[in-house]
């Protein structure tokens, strides 16, 4: 005859899966959608859908299912002094950039602000590095040996975006949307992807670039 499952082995299961679980070996993929469990410094356990070294999550590629995220560590506490000093001080920076790679030099600095908050240490969780976050194989790529260098990073974005400005033909969302998804990620869609994280990208970077161009 059934017999419904009493508490106690309700409960006796539960722990089953749950301790199996976390004594699954570190950074093994649990599950087809590859989560990967890693025990921290302080011992607790970090679950994470890519690899994690030295508490970073090592995504190489937001190409497909994501958007970049930003180094919003950069932005906590900032309050518009702080802001206005960090800016002041990449001011002449950007404009070497800009010029370089005849991009507008507001709308460098559109990007500098969402991706950074115009801090020259950034690191965000996904590894992007400096200003205009690049992430280690695209810097390589421009040519920037040192990110946390505000000018090499401010060259190496200024490069990039003008890059995705020629691909989209001088579409502005379409070369935003590239920098923070890839542009293969941008042709695939047709369009800004349907990554939230992309689509907030695009809407700030907008909105700073308006209110930039508007105070100039």
């Amino acid at each position: 005859m059934y017999r419904t499952p009493s508490i106690v082995t309700n409960f006796t299961i539960g722990l089953a899966l749950l301790v199996g679980l976390l004594l699954a070996p570190s950074n093994e993929s649990l599950a087809a959608g590859k989560v990967y469990k890693t025990k921290t410094s302080d011992g607790s356990i970090l679950f994470s859908d890519a690899p994690v070294s030295n508490g970073t999550i090592q995504r190489t590629s937001y190409s497909n299912n994501y958007g970049k995220p930003m180094a919003t560590a950069s932005c906590n506490g900032v309050n518009q002094q702080i802001m206005s000093d960090r800016a002041s001080n990449i001011e002449g920076a950007i404009k070497t950039a800009a010029t370089a790679h005849n991009v507008d030099p507001l709308l460098i600095k559109a990007i500098a602000r969402v991706e950074s908050c115009f801090d020259p240490h950034a690191v965000s969780i996904a590894g992007a590095q400096g200003l205009m976050q690049l992430m280690p194989a695209t810097a390589a790529e421009l040519n920037v040996t040192q990110p946390f260098n505000k000018l090499q990073s401010l060259m190496g974005g200024a490069q990039y975006i003008a890059k995705m400005l020629k691909q989209f033909d001088g579409s502005l969302e379409l070369a935003l949307a590239a920098y923070n998804a890839g542009p293969g990620t941008v042709r695939r869609y047709g369009g800004i992807p349907p990554y939230k994280e992309t689509q907030r990208y695009v809407v700030k970077v907008k909105e700073h670039y308006k209110l930039f161009v508007a105070t100039k």
